[in-house]
């Protein structure tokens, strides 16, 4: 099974000559189409669309099985499509949908940026007419950039985001907006936290919990003797403890994302057994319907940690550990002569 970092594959004109392409190192020509991959976790990378299409074919083979698809908008330019065509392998299996649309992680309010751009969810202008509803623009974050919103958009698709707009009550909102939050939000949506992954960084390491003594960042329950926990890096604090987390509380969490699962799968331990990446199937949410022509994510889970090969521990000798007692007697030591 192939796999790639990458959640998002674009292609776009290339603005500047100053760019390199990551693959073969070659400069990018202003004016010329280039491909902008974006990683789970790190910098973007920018590439000839022929190199960047090698790198991440299944994201090129998703532009290609939507372009055919009458009701599927593609973001691609006919150039991109028409590459494509030539350098995607027969039979890639298309990349799911659902890595299109990562999730929004924060929101804020651009207080000090004049400049107007179209909302995302509706298409129109943002600020658009005065009012809380479309006169202010919302400013999203997500893994692959940055959006803007209308504050009744927003509201539909991160409410749990508003919700914490309004307990906050910080003064970096507008009045107008924190009252428009408050007073369209249902009493049963629950502020979202903060990510619990703050002050962390790296990738995540998959390990068994060896004790019952650490909790969960997320839930603050113990993690249990023998289950498979996340463990990340702090990134302050003069004891950089590791930051421990249930797997299924990170996919409750605003930054899950299932590329990270693949990631943690693909650099898990050897020892770890893989009954317990299918007991998963529990915690894991569910597919998104529009993702029906790719293997659901506990089988792609399932299939990049069969794809690494794991040697089995070899059983050590209980006598390995102790010295040899050699004693060497001079020849003729035992002899009457």
């Amino acid at each position: 099974m192939r796999w790639n970092p990458y959640i998002d594959l674009r292609v776009e004109i290339s603005n500047a000559v100053r760019a390199k392409c990551k693959a073969c190192d070659v400069e990018i020509q202003k004016g010329t189409y280039r491909a902008e991959a974006i990683p789970i976790i790190g910098k973007r990378a920018l590439f000839h669309v022929d190199c960047g299409i090698k790198r991440a074919p299944d994201h090129a083979a998703r532009r290609l099985v939507d372009s055919k698809l009458p009701d599927k908008p593609v973001d691609w330019p006919e150039e991109g499509l028409a590459v494509a065509e030539r350098y995607v392998p027969e039979g890639t299996p298309p990349a799911p949908r659902s890595y299109l649309r990562t999730p929004i992680t924060g929101i804020s309010y651009p207080q000090t940026d004049p400049r107007t751009q179209d909302c995302v969810f509706c298409g129109l202008v943002t600020p658009g007419e005065p009012g809380p509803g479309t006169g202010h623009a919302i400013k999203a974050f997500s893994l692959d950039g940055e959006r803007r919103f209308h504050p009744q958009c927003i509201v539909r698709l991160a409410p749990g985001l508003c919700a914490r707009v309004v307990q906050e009550n910080s003064d970096r909102w507008p009045a107008e907006v924190k009252a428009f939050f408050r007073a369209v939000l249902p009493d049963t949506i629950e502020p979202t936290p903060r990510s619990p992954w703050a002050d962390t960084g790296g990738v995540p390491k998959l390990e068994m919990a060896p004790s019952g003594r650490a909790a969960c960042r997320y839930c603050d329950v113990k993690i249990k003797k023998g289950e498979l926990r996340l463990a990340r890096e702090k990134m302050y604090g003069m004891r950089r403890s590791p930051a421990y987390f249930h797997v299924g509380c990170y996919c409750k969490s605003d930054d899950y994302h299932p590329k990270m699962l693949e990631v943690v799968v693909l650099k898990a331990d050897p020892e770890i057994p893989r009954h317990l990446i299918e007991a998963w199937g529990e915690v894991l949410p569910p597919d998104p319907p529009e993702d029906d022509d790719v293997p659901p994510l506990l089988e792609r889970l399932l299939a990049l940690f069969d794809s690494v090969p794991r040697e089995e521990a070899e059983q050590e000798d209980p006598t390995s550990n102790l010295t040899e007692n050699v004693v060497e007697f001079p020849r003729g030591f035992f002899s009457s002569e």
